[in-house]
């Protein structure tokens, strides 16, 4: 009798895995190129043709032009393998790639960094413009609010005076009430001597007139009597 071959399967079960194990290990390392892949250009030349692997045997997924942007996966000997800007991976020859960007494209950049130089030198002259702006009205607002306290400094002093003078005026009205009330107090006493002057004179008039009626009463009397004093001697 012939015996059958016996099939060993955990050593089956741990190739598999083993290989499992690899390929991942391939993809994740696959992965982690893809992600940290370089920009490359591709240098002067009229076309360049992406294979699916490294020798011309193989199948053209691709052709890019002068100065066209890959990203680098990975590099073995002549060839490189690229990702085109459509998504696209493949092989080219590494000898048409190069880190440093052709002319054209530094053209570009370069007048994209001018426009957004000349985007912020204008943003920055508006700025600038503004801020001008706003300076001459502060400064306006200054020049009125200066001008507005010099005013009013001026009628506070103004006003200082006009208290000194009113208060001056003030004394000046005490000073002549109280004189005044001296005045009234001397025409007071003024007018009460005339009248005691006058009282006095009208009684010496009424004096004097009596003394005047008594004297022509007498005077009166002795002609009368020497009038009948020469009658009776006749």
């Amino acid at each position: 009798m012939i015996d059958k071959p016996t099939v060993n399967l955990p050593r089956i079960l741990v190739f598999f895995l083993l290989s499992g194990l690899l390929l991942a290990c391939s993809a994740l390392v696959f992965r982690a190129e893809a992600v940290y892949a370089a920009t490359r250009y591709v240098t002067p030349s009229a076309e360049v043709v992406v294979r699916t692997g490294q020798g011309n045997e193989y199948k053209i997924i691709g052709m890019v032009k002068d100065g066209a942007a890959v990203d680098l996966l990975q590099e073995s000997d002549a060839y490189a393998m690229v990702r085109l800007p459509d998504g696209r991976e493949g092989w080219m020859l590494k000898r048409f790639l190069s880190a440093d960007a052709p002319p054209s494209a530094v053209v570009a950049s370069l007048r994209a960094e001018n426009e957004k130089m000349k985007q912020r030198e204008m943003a920055q002259t508006q700025q600038v413009d503004e801020i001008s702006a706003t300076l001459k009205k502060a400064e306006s607002e200054l020049a009125s609010i200066l001008t507005e306290r010099d005013q009013i400094r001026t009628e506070f002093q103004n006003l200082q005076e006009d208290t000194a003078d009113v208060i001056l005026i003030k004394e000046d009205m005490l000073k002549a009430t109280g004189e005044n009330e001296l005045l009234l107090e001397e025409m007071a006493a003024v007018k009460e001597e005339n009248n005691k002057l006058n009282k006095d004179k009208s009684i010496n008039w009424f004096l004097a007139g009596g003394g005047v009626l008594l004297v022509g009463m007498f005077i009166g009397r002795l002609s009368s009597a020497s009038r009948k004093r020469k009658s009776s001697l006749l």
